[in-house]
C-alpha cells in the first residue's frame, strides 16, 4: 500500500514538475495535494454531509491497517492509487519529451 500511495503522489508531482518551471510549483503541487487530501478526507470522515468529498482523496483508498488486520491487501484501493500515479505519469512523460532542457 506504500507504494501505491507514493505511487499515487509521485505521479502528479511529475506532472507537475514537467509542466512548469519552478521547483516551488512542484513542491506546492505536492505539498497541496497531500494536506488538502488528508484535510477533506478527514471532515468527510467527522461530518455525514460531507461524506462523498472523501473519494477523491488518496487518504480514502490508503488504508494500511486494514492489510495488517486483515492479512491481505485491498485490492480495488491498491489499483486506484495506482491508476492516480500512472494517469500521472502518462501525462508526465509526453511533456518531458517535448521540453528542451539545454540551458
Amino acid at each position: 500500500m506504500g507504494l501505491a500511495f507514493t505511487a499515487c503522489l509521485t505521479g502528479p508531482a511529475l506532472a507537475v514538475s514537467a509542466a512548469g518551471r519552478r521547483k516551488a510549483q512542484v513542491i506546492g503541487a505536492t505539498i497541496t495535494v497531500g494536506a488538502v487530501g488528508f484535510a477533506v478526507n478527514f471532515i468527510a470522515m467527522a461530518w455525514h454531509p460531507a461524506a462523498p468529498l472523501r473519494y477523491p482523496s488518496p487518504f480514502h483508498y490508503y488504508t494500511p491497517g486494514d492489510a495488517l488486520a486483515h492479512g491481505t491487501l485491498t485490492w480495488g484501493s491498491f489499483a486506484v492509487l495506482l491508476a492516480v500515479g500512472a494517469a500521472g505519469l502518462g501525462v508526465a512523460v509526453p511533456l518531458l519529451l517535448r521540453r528542451d532542457l539545454a540551458p
